[in-house]
């Protein structure tokens, strides 16, 4: 019988890339799990590119990788399929086969968006606010967002920078799009709560300020383009306070929203720039392209009231779907020796 290895993609994984590899000597068949919510499925800087870092993995182990005679991708978590097409280019000798769950994992965002519903207070005549962003942990995306809403003026809420943080993600910037590195600055934090709370306690008072504005910033962990549609509850609680969300996440994803879910995209915004495969150049020149919208009420009110069949459709199809039957659906899908090994595995969801 073929030697079967599972590799887990979590914060315990060890790559061991000084001890040689993770991949055990006497290996054939290979499963990778894909959960898109720790530090082994993220991005970092390599030369001038954000690269992913299963990615970078699969590089450093490709010699063992190609002596297998089946790699087998499970994503439990949104969409995986361009990997699963540039793993088979790669390996061409290898049988690659891909598995979707995602709502293995999504669902859990969504029941926790859920719970919100009844925290709502129905709609008060206009909204008072036109642009909403409110960032807890500071990641690169969100940096970029931060950065430029502080030099247009908008009224954003986020985390204090320190110095040394400002310069690794300047640097990260200036890499990335080849320009001069801009000097690092440092402030104070800008929270809307003064006290210190707890996650879920943050996200109960945050619906009421979310459902009072008319566009969310959406900034969910980049993974440069490799994971799709992997959105958590800053997306499900967009949708559930028929706020429109505004994507600095993947390629597209504005310009698809999550259809691997069954919600549509919104339109109205300007999205030349959303398919830009550099992230941080997809990022800046989306914020550029759309400066015009944000800092207008008038132009922010036309885009809200030109998606009100998206609003209520994706608001509909969050609130009304019956999400455990459709995981159901999706774990009987799968070979048995998947859920098997899903069966064992312990989750908790990500701050």
């Amino acid at each position: 019988m073929s030697k079967q290895q599972n590799i887990l993609f979590s914060n315990s994984l060890d790559f061991k890339a000084a001890g040689g590899g993770i991949i055990e000597h006497d290996t054939k068949i290979l499963t990778l799990y894909f959960q898109d919510i720790c530090k082994t499925n993220t991005i970092q800087l390599i030369g001038e590119h954000m690269e992913w870092i299963p990615w970078i993995w699969m590089q450093l182990e490709q010699e063992k990788l190609k002596k297998l005679n089946q790699i087998n991708i499970v994503c439990l978590r949104g969409d995986l399929t361009q990997f699963f097409h540039c793993c088979q280019q790669k390996f061409i000798n290898v049988e690659i086969n891909y598995y979707q769950c995602n709502l293995h994992l999504q669902t859990e965002f969504i029941k926790d968006s859920l719970i919100r519903k009844k925290l709502l207070l129905p709609a008060q005549g206009e909204r008072k606010n036109n642009i909403y962003s409110s960032t807890g942990s500071m990641r690169l995306n969100r940096y970029i967002l931060v950065k430029e809403g502080r030099n247009k003026g908008y009224d954003f809420y986020y985390p204090a920078i320190s110095f040394n943080l400002s310069k690794y993600f300047e640097h990260q910037i200036s890499r990335c799009i080849d320009t001069t590195i801009q000097p690092p600055i440092e402030f104070e934090e800008h929270r809307i709560f003064k006290n210190t709370i707890t996650q879920p306690e943050f996200n109960r008072k945050q619906v009421q300020i979310l459902s009072d504005s008319y566009i969310n910033f959406v900034t969910t962990m980049p993974s440069t383009d490799w994971l799709k549609d992997s959105e958590d509850e800053k997306y499900f609680d967009t949708i559930l306070c028929k706020t429109v969300p505004f994507m600095l996440c993947e390629k597209n994803s504005n310009s698809t929203g999550l259809e691997l879910l069954g919600f549509l995209p919104y339109v109205g915004f300007n999205l030349e720039s959303d398919s830009i495969d550099n992230p941080v150049l997809r990022w800046k020149s989306l914020l550029e392209d759309n400066e015009h919208i944000f800092k207008d009420e008038r132009r922010v009110k036309e885009l809200y009231d030109k998606n009100q069949h998206v609003i209520d459709h994706n608001y509909n199809r969050l609130v009304n779907t019956d999400w455990e039957a459709e995981k159901a659906a999706q774990l009987d899908r799968l070979p048995m020796f998947i859920n098997e090994y899903l069966g064992l595995l312990k989750y908790t969801t990500p701050n």
